[in-house]
């Protein structure tokens, strides 16, 4: 997206060391929903940026972790060494960008995922005639977060960090976000200017606004009407908590897009699932991030979806049935304590209860492929690779070994399987 005066770019902060988190994994790199907590703001920042604009990340405490997390995602990557506060932060990613003065940056935090793609179109909006805007939110308890000063007219005066508080009147419970929209060459102007006399001893970006504002800039600062937007994640504790309000966000498209969510509490659906209409998903059930669910579908309780897989139109995924890396056709059935994976079943198929298919042979992974109308036997196994033919019946108990593929019409029993002729066959050569 381009805005009337140039390009927007993006500089996504993500070098913080995350002590809070008392992990050896990078603080962004942490899952919610399904996804590092990075790739929320990287996603907002490509709806806006389009193909004109450039992003970078900002890294520092393991890099290379990120990096490798990012790779595919059309980014770049500049090294904060060491870390010195947002505004250095901020400065090290500008001059990646190198961009020129008329051209917009958004400035976004890499551990704040409930931002969303509305607000930064807000903020470029608002944004078109000023030097800079900063998104801002209301909260009850303001605690850590940086506080909006405003002047008697209701203008933006300045911006506080909590540590610096040194009246009363300075603590109001209007807060930074922390994410801004700057004009290139305004940024580029304030950063320069920006000190670290203050109780961290830290370049704070915060300080571009005093800066601006005294070079007779405008400088505006624009409320959200979702508070949650500024919420980040510093420890384990914040790490969960916003886990379940991006679930909730999950949950409630999916029933505005008619699908049936028994109980929504006792129920992970992770972010970039799609549901078809009136599949009803029921309790202690876990589908994992972009697994596709088709219309008519019956999933759980206490089933398993992961990445990968693909239920079409009325599939019956029942209790205890795990699924990976699986495509499943129209009308196939597996009510029951089941394992699929690397697997293609046919429509109508019915997968008996106990049935595993073992797709690993201790190095390598191997497909399964189980044909229309063909009924598995209870607790059966089916040892990839191999292939069940269409409307082939597999006897309960049976093992059918790699490679030895069950034909068409085909009838298999024992351990390890066995090809017998059809009943019906039976009759026709006694009689």
């Amino acid at each position: 997206m381009n805005g009337s005066s140039g390009r927007v770019h993006a500089i996504i902060l993500a070098a913080g060391f995350g002590t809070r988190m008392k992990s050896k994994l990078p603080k962004v790199l942490h899952e919610v929903a399904g996804r590092p907590l990075v790739e929320y703001p990287l996603r907002a920042a490509q709806s806006v940026c389009g193909d004109d604009g450039r992003i970078v990340v900002v890294v520092g405490s393991g890099r290379d972790q990120v990096e490798k997390a990012l790779s595919g995602n059309s980014v770049e990557f500049a090294v904060q060494d060491p870390p010195r506060g947002s505004g250095d932060a901020a400065r090290v990613g500008l001059e990646m960008l190198n961009p020129d003065p008329e051209d917009r940056v958004l400035i976004l935090c890499g551990d704040a995922p409930l931002l969303r793609k509305e607000e930064l179109h807000l903020l470029v909006k608002e944004g078109q005639d000023a030097a800079a805007v900063v998104l801002t939110a209301h909260l009850e308890d303001p605690g850590a977060y940086g506080r909006i000063q405003r002047c008697e007219d209701g203008a933006l005066r300045s911006i506080v960090e909590a540590v610096d508080l040194s009246d009363e009147s300075e603590n109001t419970n209007e807060v930074n976000s922390g994410i801004y929209l700057f004009r290139a060459g305004d940024l580029k102007a304030a950063i320069g200017q920006v000190g670290c006399t203050n109780a961290k001893g830290e370049f704070y970006l915060t300080d571009c606004v005093e800066i601006l504002i005294e070079a007779g800039k405008r400088f505006l600062a624009v409320v959200s009407q979702d508070s949650d937007v500024v919420l980040g994640v510093n420890s384990r504790s914040e790490l969960s908590r916003i886990d379940a309000l991006l679930r909730r966000r999950v949950v409630e498209r999916l029933q505005d897009q008619g699908v049936t969510i028994v109980d929504p509490d006792n129920t992970r659906i992770e972010e970039g699932v799609e549901i078809g209409a009136d599949t009803v998903i029921h309790p202690f059930t876990v589908i994992r991030r972009d697994a596709r669910i088709g219309s008519g579908c019956s999933v759980g309780p206490f089933a398993q979806i992961h990445p990968e897989v693909v239920l079409e139109d009325g599939v019956d995924i029942g209790n205890f049935v795990e699924v990976k890396r699986s495509y499943i056709s129209a009308g196939a059935k597996a009510k029951h304590l089941a394992y699929l994976g690397d697997a293609e079943v046919g429509p109508k198929a019915n997968i008996g209860a106990g049935t595993i298919v073992a797709n690993y042979d201790g190095k390598s992974k191997h497909p399964t492929r189980i044909g229309a109308g063909a009924f598995i036997g209870s607790g059966s196994v089916l040892v990839a690779p191999v292939e069940i033919g269409p409307r082939s019946t597999v006897g309960a108990g049976a093992v059918v070994l790699a490679r030895r593929d069950v034909p068409e019409d085909g009838v298999v029993v024992g351990v390890p399987a066995r090809s017998i002729l059809p009943s019906s066959m039976k009759a026709e050569e006694t009689s």
